[in-house]
């Protein structure tokens, strides 16, 4: 094990693995494409990639406030990732992703497909198959 992380608890390990994560993509990212995308726009897009959820069913999937989708949505249409269109009634809007959008987001799964292919063959199969379970597992949270 690597002996910068052997005083770091489970939490502190698997926040670090995080960042770390989050980083090689976006370093990668910012290698392919002019389009700057945070991690919570990231993580906004990859939810509704095949979905045109209204603003509040996706405050509910991302656990954010209406307020702050709000603000994320105008950055991504500014951008031309989403659309927002008129939903059921005239307050919620629905959101979906636009064809540069889709082609963003697509790519970026290509970025995480090859980013745990690194990984596997960094740790090995057995042991990334392994990882997966456990975080897959009820934590009783």
């Amino acid at each position: 094990m690597n002996s910068q992380y052997t005083y770091l608890d489970l939490f502190d390990l698997i926040s670090g693995r995080h960042v770390a994560i989050r980083k090689a993509l976006e370093e990668k990212w910012n290698e392919l494409s002019d389009v700057s995308i945070s991690n919570s726009e990231w993580y906004i897009m990859t939810k509704l990639y095949g979905h045109q959820p209204t603003t509040a069913a996706l405050a509910k999937t991302v656990n954010m406030s209406r307020q702050a989708i709000h603000k994320f949505i105008k950055k991504l249409e500014a951008k031309g990732l989403v659309e927002v269109t008129n939903g059921n009634n005239k307050r919620d809007k629905c959101i979906q992703l636009t064809d540069l959008g889709e082609k963003c987001i697509e790519k970026y799964i290509s970025l995480k497909k090859d980013l745990e292919r690194k990984i596997s063959d960094q740790v090995g199969h057995e042991q990334l198959v392994k990882i997966k379970e456990i975080l897959n597992l009820d934590w009783g949270l």
